[in-house]
């Protein structure tokens, strides 16, 4: 359902931005870029961050986001790259980095993905000297161990798995929590029904490389997971492969003792003994001669996570409850409720316990929000809600199912659940910098130029467009406000507060031919919804004009205001007596003014808010 209130909104913010051509392509939207538009997402190539033998690595901006240009220059690499693409377009996992959109010329190939800031684990581990604590280890090994299930069970969802085939510390990218992202799928395979591929052509990193795939050129599923193996140990010994570390650990099981010798002193303390070995067992596992001795990457994940669950002080095994015990416990309506929930993982009180370290780390003065970090490093923030009336609780449960068919990143992602004795705890993605009126008005108030107001702006006009414009529904807000939308790190918003919003009907199905009663019962409905709409996209309006004033009103304060700022303009074509002094620099005071034009298309009034 197409709105041209919204349209227009995102239009005229983003007007003189130039975007790339874009096409959908595979399963997960990934975009067509032309040869200008790389240009001008790198800066003509400005800025190189990596270079290999196939070619190098820019930094560029695409749609206000750091992205990784990877260019491949060499001809008979094409189409080993354009296998790439292939294989990487079907991926979506968060511990896999995201592939955007690539070009493709005649002899050239350039892939878009997302950018990962923290560089790869190799240079974490080898050419630095920062402390990496024993819990954020496992966590990296965990990311990379569920990226590789996901890899390995996607013959569940299609005709074919995937195998990485050069894992190793290098392809493992970490984001600023040094959480993993497996990368470079220049040598992966899809293994047709899950069999195994031979081939003459043996290529990939020798130290990392399963010895029967170098023998024999058998590649499998359990060829990563040798590989995994060796990053385990270089996980724990902070030494490289060809140091010899393989050969020793396999001399240290064979005696018996000495393993613990093997391990970074950093991480090597008698409270740790018992995860050590546990994680050491595991990496002799993996790098087993026999490969079907090695274990499936279900039950390393499986083990990891336990580890990582008795490392923070965690009794009983496994991070969740099945349905069927939430079912015993809770009401029939929290059931249903979770029925709906799809793929948002459901967690025990214990689990987030471990998370949270027992709620110790409290975000903001308001509410019981804190912050949490998931097994594999993720940042979360877990929000409980205790005591709360009946009627306050059902406004939690509707924001929890909407937030669950929300697919944009630019609305908050919820992330998991907990409904245990009648509780309620929701967890979130993790924004870093709070919400908008923190930074506008409140304990973390601060100065911020005018192209991110405007960022803000256009990113939460964006996702609003796609609430109204879902193919199967529309979601009307409701309640768009500083308050309701959370920045990270980059002051990229996150839209929240979904408390008060309503799912409605396709357009189609409101305009459907019946008897005369019904169509007229129909064209109320749509006309309904259309006001509904209208008051979401006024709700904007207000909020553009906050950005650009940054004054906090009474509601009647705003009233007299925004009629003041009418005739300011009606009188003499410009508002810039009404914009934050903080951004009205002589070269900018033209932008406010269009900016302000925009506000009053809206029609902002006090009756959105």
């Amino acid at each position: 359902m197409e709105h041209p209130e919204n349209s227009l909104l995102a239009r005229v913010l983003i007007s003189g931005r130039g975007k790339a051509k874009r096409e959908v392509d595979f399963n997960h939207n990934i975009k067509f870029f032309t040869e200008d538009g790389i240009k001008q997402i790198t800066s003509n190539y400005r800025t190189p961050i990596g270079k290999g033998g196939f070619g190098e690595v820019y930094r560029g901006i695409l749609d206000d986001d750091y992205v990784a240009v990877k260019r491949y220059i060499r001809g008979d690499t094409v189409d080993e790259s354009r296998e790439e693409v292939k294989i990487h377009g079907q991926m979506n996992q968060k511990n896999v980095v995201k592939l955007i959109g690539y070009c493709a010329g005649e002899d050239t190939l350039t892939m878009v993905t997302e950018y990962i800031s923290n560089g790869n684990l190799d240079d974490t581990l080898h050419n630095s000297v920062i402390p990496i604590p024993l819990d954020t280890r496992l966590g990296i090994a965990i990311g990379c161990a569920e990226a590789l299930r996901y890899m390995h069970s996607m013959h569940l969802s299609s005709e074919n798995l995937v195998c990485h085939g050069d894992i190793k510390p290098a392809n493992i990218l970490l984001d600023y929590n040094l959480t993993a992202k497996v990368s470079d799928f220049g040598l992966s395979r899809l293994l047709s029904g899950g069999i195994s591929r031979y081939t003459s052509n043996i290529i990939g990193s020798i130290d990392y490389m399963d010895p029967m795939y170098h023998q024999e050129g058998r590649l499998t599923p359990r060829s990563d997971i040798y590989s995994f193996g060796a990053v385990l140990l270089e996980l724990l010994t902070r030494k490289r492969v060809k140091e010899g570390i393989i050969g020793a650990l396999r001399k240290a099981n064979a005696k018996r003792k000495r393993l613990r010798e093997l391990f970074d002193a950093e991480i090597a303390n008698e409270s740790n003994a018992k995860i050590l070995e546990g994680i050491a067992v595991l990496a002799t596992e993996c790098l087993s001669l026999d490969i079907y001795t090695r274990p499936q990457m279900n039950e390393v994940v499986d083990r990891l996570c336990k580890l990582w669950k008795v490392l923070r002080g965690g009794k009983d095994i496994g991070w969740h409850k099945s349905l069927g015990i939430f079912k015993r416990n809770a009401s029939t309506g929290h059931f249903e409720m979770m029925a709906k929930l799809g793929s948002v993982r459901i967690l025990t009180k214990e689990y987030l316990n471990q998370v949270t370290e027992n709620y110790s780390h409290q975000l903001g003065s308001a509410g019981k929000v804190y912050r949490g970090t998931l097994e594999d490093n993720t940042l979360v923030a877990v929000k409980k809600f205790i005591g709360i009336p009946e009627n306050l609780k059902q406004k939690v449960i509707n924001e929890a199912m909407n937030l669950s068919q929300m697919d944009h990143k630019n609305v908050i992602k919820i992330l998991g659940c907990c409904m245990e004795d009648d509780t309620l705890i929701f967890v979130y993605e993790y924004a870093a910098k709070g919400t908008l009126y923190d930074i506008m008005y409140g304990r973390q108030r601060q100065k911020f130029p005018l192209d991110v107001r405007v960022k803000i702006a256009v990113k939460t006009a964006e996702a609003l467009e796609c609430l109204h414009s879902s193919a199967t529904f529309i979601i009307i807000h409701g309640a768009i406000s500083p308050s309701h939308i959370l920045l990270d790190n980059n002051f990229m918003p996150k839209l929240t507060g979904f408390s008060w919003a309503s799912r409605r009907i396709l357009e189609t199905e409101i305009t459907t031919r019946g008897s005369e009663n019904e169509h007229n019962q129909n064209q109320i409905h749509y006309k309904e919804v259309l006001r509904l709409v209208r008051v979401d996209v006024c709700q904007i309006g207000i909020l553009l004009f906050l950005l650009i004033t940054r004054k906090y009103f009474h509601e009647e304060d705003l009233t007299k205001t925004i009629t003041e700022f009418k005739e300011a303009y009606r009188r003499e074509n410009t508002g810039k007596a009404f914009f934050d002094k903080d951004i009205t620099d002589e070269e900018d005071i033209t932008i406010l003014d269009e900016i302000g034009r925009l506000v009053l298309i809206t029609e902002v009034s006090l009756d959105a808010r």
